[in-house]
C-alpha cells in the first residue's frame, strides 16, 4: 500500500532545528523503511544540508510556482505556500504525497497508514481543527465576522464566499495526504492563484491572511468545489496549542487528555511560542510534570520514562 509514498516537509535555515526533529521522528519510527522522505529547501545552509543528507532521500530547492503581481514583495519562505499544490512536480514518480509541516513530528507511525489509505481512494486525507479537548470550543464565541476562518476567506475571496464557507471547520493544511493524480492539485493551484491576484488588485498582499492563503484555498477546494475529502480524527494531527496532551508514562507517549487517552499520532506545534513553551501536563496515572513538546524533549522524557513526574 505504501511502497510508493513520499513524505515531504520544508524549512529555511531559521526553522532547521524543528525540521531536523521532524525528519528524525520519521527515521526513528521506521517510516523510511516504507516511505521516501523529501525536503523542500527554502534556504538551508550547506552545513544543514550535509546534516540532513543521511536522514532523507530527496531534496529540492523551492521555487516560485506561480506568477502573480507583487510576488517579489513576499519573503522567500512563502515559496513553501505556493509550492504545496505542486508537490508531484517537485518529487515525481510517487503514487501518494504526505505533507508534514516542519513544526510537526511523528509519534505513532500507524496514523500515516490512515492518511495513505484515504488518499489511495482519491480523497484528500486531512484533519479539521476540531476536538472535544480544544479549549476554543469552551469559550464565549467571537462574533462570526471576527473568527479566523471568516477573516481568512474574506481576505482571499471576499465577503460573499466568506459568508458561505467560513462556517465550516478549518481543515489544516499542515498535514495531509493526496494521490499524485488527484484533481485537487490543479484546483488548489487555480484557487490559490486567484486569491493572490485578487489581493494585488485590492492593494493588500501581506500579513497573516496571506500566510494562510494556501490553507484557505485548500478549504475552498473542499467546501466550494466539492473535491472529495476524508476528515480524520484530531489525534492524527494534534494541536498542542489548542489542548495540552496528557503523558502516559507506562507507554512513554503523549496521549489525548480525555478518555480513552489514545496515543497522539502526529504532534503539531503550530502557533506563536508553542515550540518553545514549557507545558504543564497531567499524567494518566494522576501525576504532573512539565516539559516542552518538541520531538527531542519528548524523546528525552520517554527515555526517562517520565522521571520528573510528581504525584498530585
Amino acid at each position: 500500500m505504501s511502497a510508493n509514498t513520499v513524505i515531504v516537509t520544508a524549512a529555511n535555515a531559521r526553522y532547521f532545528p524543528l525540521l531536523r526533529q521532524a525528519v528524525q521522528s520519521v527515521n526513528d519510527t521506521g517510516l523510511r523503511d516504507r516511505f521516501a522522505l523529501a525536503v523542500l529547501d527554502l534556504g538551508l545552509t550547506d552545513d544543514q544540508r550535509d546534516e540532513l543528507a543521511p536522514l532523507i532521500d530527496l531534496r529540492a530547492e523551492a521555487r516560485w510556482d506561480m506568477e502573480f503581481p507583487g510576488r517579489d514583495d513576499f519573503p522567500a519562505y512563502f515559496k513553501a505556500m505556493t509550492a504545496r499544490p505542486h508537490l508531484p512536480k517537485y518529487f515525481p514518480g510517487h503514487a501518494v504525497y504526505i505533507w508534514l509541516d516542519a513544526d510537526a513530528w511523528v509519534q505513532d507511525p500507524a496514523v500515516l497508514d490512515i492518511f495513505v489509505e484515504a488518499a489511495m481512494k482519491g480523497q484528500l486525507a486531512v484533519v479539521p481543527e476540531l476536538d472535544r479537548s480544544y479549549s476554543s470550543f469552551y469559550k464565549r464565541p467571537r462574533p462570526y465576522w471576527r473568527t479566523q476562518n471568516f477573516r481568512a476567506f474574506n481576505w482571499s475571496y471576499g465577503f460573499r464566499i466568506a459568508d458561505r464557507l467560513a462556517r465550516n471547520p478549518i481543515l489544516n493544511s499542515g498535514v495531509f495526504a493526496l494521490k499524485a493524480d488527484a484533481p485537487h492539485w490543479d484546483l488548489w493551484h487555480k484557487t490559490l492563484l486567484a486569491a493572490l491576484c485578487r489581493r494585488r488588485l485590492l492593494g493588500s498582499r501581506s500579513g497573516l491572511w496571506a500566510h494562510v492563503s494556501e490553507q484557505t484555498a485548500l478549504n475552498y477546494v473542499v467546501f466550494h468545489d466539492k473535491a472529495p475529502a476524508t476528515f480524520l480524527p484530531a489525534y492524527c494531527n494534534w494541536f498542542c496549542g489548542k489542548a495540552v496532551p496528557m503523558w502516559d508514562a507506562s507507554a512513554a507517549k503523549l496521549v489525548e487528555p480525555h478518555a480513552p487517552h489514545r496515543p497522539l499520532g502526529i504532534v503539531h506545534l503550530a502557533g506563536d511560542g508553542v515550540q518553545d513553551r514549557v507545558f504543564d501536563m497531567t499524567t494518566v496515572a494522576g501525576g504532573a510534570l512539565s516539559s516542552r513538546l518538541t520531538y527531542d524533549a519528548v524523546r528525552n522524557l520517554a527515555q526517562d520514562r517520565g522521571g520528573g513526574v510528581t504525584p498530585r
